[in-house]
């Protein structure tokens, strides 16, 4: 198009600059009207959002699932590589996974509740009202599964046959050094907010 006037050409470039506004104030329309809509079911319809979606001890518990078993394999691997015995890491890093998925997942949340504690991840329990001594039992318990579950793996994660016989001292100092360490972590994480 061929402006003949300078009325003309301006007239062109005020009608392009006024439907681009309106395009743009028609998308803030439509932002707004959906913010007021997301903004309405929010208030209108509460079951929709929770505040109380997990606890300390249940965020943790995944990650130390997720990251940390994997960090105490490796501690507990060289705990045992300090007596002098060559190990399989690996081994003894599943060891661990195997160990803390039954352990605590359904020994340490079964014991927790024969002693009064019903929430031992304590996502459903009000805060102060976590019950330590079902914690501390549950623990208790996890960790003499753990020596039962993990004590085949450490056995066959021995590079050298003839040194499987010197393996319970180091496997019991590894366990205990990590689980006690472990605990009080835990511990720290759900007493304040527990009681005894």
């Amino acid at each position: 198009m061929v402006c003949h006037t300078i009325e003309s050409c301006g007239s062109i470039g005020v009608n392009v600059i006024n439907e681009e506004t309106n395009s743009n104030n028609s998308m803030k329309l439509q932002n707004k009207t959906k913010l007021f809509v997301v903004t309405f079911l929010m208030c209108i319809l509460p079951t929709f959002v929770y505040a109380n979606t997990g606890s300390p001890m249940m965020w943790f518990g995944m990650l130390h699932s997720l990251v940390l078993n994997a960090i105490i394999g490796l501690t507990e691997s060289f705990i045992v590589t300090k007596f002098k015995i060559p190990n399989r890491i690996w081994l003894i890093i599943l060891a661990n996974y195997v160990s803390m998925f039954i352990g605590l997942n359904y020994i340490a949340p079964h014991f927790s509740t024969l002693s009064g504690n019903y929430d031992f991840w304590g996502g459903q329990t009000n805060y102060g009202n976590y019950e330590l001594k079902g914690f501390l039992i549950g623990m208790t318990s996890s960790y003499f599964a753990t020596l039962i579950i993990e004590f085949p793996f450490f056995y066959f994660a021995i590079k050298d046959r003839t040194q499987r016989k010197k393996i319970f001292l180091p496997f019991f100092v590894a366990n205990t050094t990590t689980n006690i360490i472990m605990t009080l972590v835990y511990y720290w994480i759900v007493s304040g907010g527990g009681h005894w």
